[in-house]
C-alpha cells in the first residue's frame, strides 16, 4: 500500500495555439483572493495552480520546494498571483511548468533531478525560462514532458525507471528529443504516455503494475506501441485513456479501485470501463472523468478526493474507496476536472472553480486547511 508521505504526480495536459507576447512573467509575493473567472486548473501532489481568463497564473498549497513560484517557501491556503501572460500550466509532484501565449516555457520548484529543464539541479522559487516553441506540457512525479509546435516530443528530469523514453535510465536536466508526430502527452508518477496525430498510443517507463499497458510488467526505457483510436490520455500510478468513440479504457495499478472496473486487480493491458466520457484525469490513486451529465470519480477516497461518500473498502487497512465511478453531487455544469495527489479540482462552465479532498497544505484554495469531502468554491 502506498503511504500518504510518498510523492505523487498529477497530470495537467493542454494544447494551445501560439501567438502574442513571450515576455517574462512578473512575480507577486503577497496572497490575495483569487479571481472569480478561471480558464484552467492543474493539480500537483499537494499544490494547485490555475490560470484566470485574463491569463494570470495563480498558485496555492504546499510550497516547501518553491513550487508556487512566488519567491517564498511558505504554504498558501488561498491563490497567490504569480504572473500574467500564461495559457497552459502543469503541476508535478513538487514542481510547476507553464507556457506563455508565445510558446515560451517557464518552470519552478523542486529540481533535484533536473525536472525544471534549465540545465541545473538547483531549486527555483520563481519562474525560470526553459525554452521556446512549445505547445503542450505535462509534469510527472519528478520528470517533465513537452510537445513543440512541430509535434516533436521532449523529456527531462528523473529517469531511473526509463520514464523519459530515451532508452537509458540517466537523469537529464535539459530537454531531450524523444520522437515526433505526437499530439497529446501525459506524465505519470514514473511512467509516460503519448498519442500521435493519428491516434496511436505509446507508453514507457515503470511497468511494475502494468501501467505501460503492453501486457507485461517489464520496465520499458523506450516508447512501445499500445493501441490505436485514442484521443486523450492521463496517468498517475495507472493509466486512463479515451478513444475517439468516447469509450474509457484503463490499466495499471488498481489497489484502490482506480481503474473503475469493480475490482482491485491490476491490469497490464487496456480494458474498457465505460462510454460517454469527454475528459478523464488521473490522480495518484484516484480517477475522475467528465460526462455531459457532470463529474464522476473512483478509487481512493481517504481524504474525500472522490467528492462523494463511498461504500467500498480497499487494501488491508480497509481504506475508503470506490471500485466503480460515482457521481460528484451538485456539479453538473463542469467544463474541466483535474485530479491531484489526494485532492481534485474542477472549473465550471461559468468559469467558477471548485475543489475537494485533502487540504493539509491549503491545496484546495478555500482559505482553510480543512479537509473537504464535497466540492467547495476556491476563493
Amino acid at each position: 500500500m502506498q503511504t500518504r508521505q510518498a510523492f505523487s504526480c498529477a497530470v495537467a495536459v493542454a494544447l494551445a495555439g501560439c501567438g502574442g507576447s513571450g515576455t517574462p512573467a512578473s512575480v507577486a509575493s503577497d496572497p490575495s483572493s483569487g479571481p472569480a473567472s478561471w480558464k484552467m486548473v492543474a493539480a500537483g501532489f499537494d499544490h494547485t495552480v490555475g490560470i484566470d481568463n485574463d491569463g494570470t497564473l495563480w498558485a496555492w498549497g504546499e510550497n516547501v520546494f518553491g513550487q508556487l513560484g512566488n519567491g517564498a517557501t511558505e504554504q498558501q491556503s488561498s491563490p497567490v498571483a504569480i504572473g500574467p501572460g500564461y495559457v497552459i500550466a502543469a503541476a508535478g509532484g513538487r514542481h510547476t511548468v507553464a507556457l506563455t501565449a508565445s510558446g515560451t516555457m517557464w518552470a519552478w520548484g523542486d529540481n533535484t533531478y533536473g525536472q525544471l529543464g534549465d540545465g541545473t539541479t538547483t531549486q527555483r522559487n520563481v519562474p525560470v525560462q526553459v525554452g521556446s516553441g512549445f505547445a503542450a506540457v505535462a509534469a510527472g512525479g519528478f520528470h517533465t514532458l513537452a510537445l513543440k509546435t512541430d509535434g516533436t516530443l521532449w523529456a527531462w528530469g528523473y529517469n531511473a525507471f526509463g520514464q523519459l523514453g530515451d532508452g537509458t535510465t540517466n537523469n537529464e536536466s535539459s530537454p531531450q528529443q524523444i520522437g515526433s508526430g505526437f499530439a497529446s502527452i501525459a506524465a505519470g508518477f514514473v511512467h509516460s504516455v503519448a498519442i500521435t496525430t493519428s491516434g496511436v498510443l505509446w507508453a514507457w517507463g515503470d511497468n511494475g503494475a502494468g501501467e505501460v499497458g503492453n501486457g507485461t510488467t517489464t520496465q520499458q526505457n523506450s516508447p512501445v506501441e499500445i493501441g490505436s483510436g485514442f484521443a486523450s490520455v492521463a496517468a498517475g500510478l495507472h493509466t486512463v485513456a479515451l478513444k475517439t468513440d468516447g469509450t474509457l479504457w484503463a490499466w495499471g495499478l488498481n489497489a484502490f479501485g482506480e481503474l473503475g472496473d469493480g475490482t482491485m486487480n491490476n491490469q497490464s493491458s487496456p480494458e474498457e470501463i465505460g462510454s460517454g466520457y469527454v475528459l478523464v484525469t488521473a490522480g495518484y490513486q484516484h480517477t475522475c472523468a467528465l460526462t455531459s451529465g457532470g463529474v464522476s470519480c473512483w478509487g481512493d477516497n481517504t481524504f474525500g478526493e472522490l467528492g462523494s461518500p463511498s461504500t467500498d473498502t480497499c487494501t488491508d487497512s480497509a481504506t475508503p474507496c470506490s471500485l466503480v465511478p460515482i457521481a460528484v453531487p451538485a456539479l453538473t455544469t463542469v467544463g474541466s476536472v483535474v485530479a491531484g495527489g489526494w485532492h481534485t479540482a474542477a472549473v465550471a462552465s461559468t468559469s467558477a472553480q471548485w475543489a475537494w479532498g485533502d487540504n493539509s497544505y491549503g491545496q484546495l484554495g478555500d482559505g482553510t486547511l480543512t479537509q473537504r469531502a464535497a466540492p467547495v468554491p476556491v476563493e
